[in-house]
């Protein structure tokens, strides 16, 4: 049986910024990403940069059993299928020239292209030019954006389902 591994918030925004869409796992994308998969590509986080290096990865899925079923840490690693800032926002028709979209509406990448939106499940905000982005005091923009109270307690936050 393989060891059941809990990770905080942090390391899931992390992972799910390095799956491949319809395509991997949790467990796949810590393989390909440790570089422990069978396939000739180069692991992506030999660089020193990188939010978790390859031994911490290594060392947190071997040192991190706590007790959790695998049904519980599947649910909490699964990713949304098919869903995608793209998708909600022609479908809800928003007009954003960057779509972004995140399960919990807490992590993004950040937006490049104006007016861009963030979606979660259930809605989404728009920001209609950089400075509107930039200056909102509910996001803290950094190598992604994390919005701590989620993007449905932002004002302006339209509310589709």
């Amino acid at each position: 049986m393989s060891p059941v591994i809990r990770i905080d918030d942090e390391v899931y925004a992390w992972l799910q910024k390095h799956a491949r869409a319809f395509e991997d796992t949790p467990n796949s994308t810590l393989r390909r990403l440790a570089g422990l998969d069978d396939s000739n590509v180069q692991p992506i986080l030999e660089n020193k940069n990188d939010f978790i290096g390859k031994k911490n990865i290594q060392s947190t899925v071997k040192e991190a059993s706590m007790g959790y079923s695998k049904t519980q840490i599947n649910n909490k690693l699964s990713f949304p299928r098919g869903m995608s800032g793209n998708r909600l926002n022609r479908e809800w028709k928003v007009g954003a020239r960057h779509a972004l979209y995140h399960c919990d509406g807490h992590w993004y990448n950040n937006l490049v292209d104006f007016p861009g939106a963030l979606f979660d499940p259930n809605g989404y905000v728009l920001f209609k030019t950089e400075k509107d982005y930039l200056g909102c005091a509910y996001l803290k923009i950094g190598k992604e954006t994390n919005v701590p109270k989620g993007i449905w307690s932002m004002p302006g936050y339209v509310k589709v389902r």
